[in-house]
């Protein structure tokens, strides 16, 4: 589509709530490459429409209301991932301070955390 100036591309470029793919034509490849920085899309090709597609370590998915995801790259691979974080402690107690049920000493070690941490006035720390 042929418009009558950069910032009118840009602005044309963005209105919309899609933004899976894009490309940005121009005589010179290094002013292209900076305006297709300004374009709200999941993949730029900058005087090309689908080159994007043969680069194979590449990842692409859409923004704002575009695509289901990504596809290749790292990215692609990274939706098949689920995150788990595991702490383990090998140091410390065989029961945590706070587990039913309670003792004397645990009560008065965590009273005593509370005044020297939270307490107002003289008997603060």
């Amino acid at each position: 589509m042929r418009v009558g100036s950069e910032e009118e591309a840009v602005r044309l470029a963005n209105d919309s709530s899609m933004g899976l793919d894009s490309s940005v034509f121009a005589g010179n490849p290094s002013h292209g490459e900076q305006v297709a920085r300004r374009v709200q899309s999941g993949a730029v090709i900058v005087n090309d429409v689908i080159a994007n597609y043969l680069a194979m370590e590449i990842p692409i998915g859409g923004v704002k209301d575009s695509g289901v995801g990504a596809r290749h790259g790292r990215i692609g691979i990274q939706k098949y991932w689920q995150r788990q974080n595991l702490v383990v402690t090998r140091v410390g107690r065989n029961r945590e301070l706070y587990y039913f049920p309670y003792t004397k000493a645990a009560a008065k070690l965590t009273e005593w955390l509370m005044v020297a941490l939270y307490a107002r006035g003289s008997r603060r720390r």
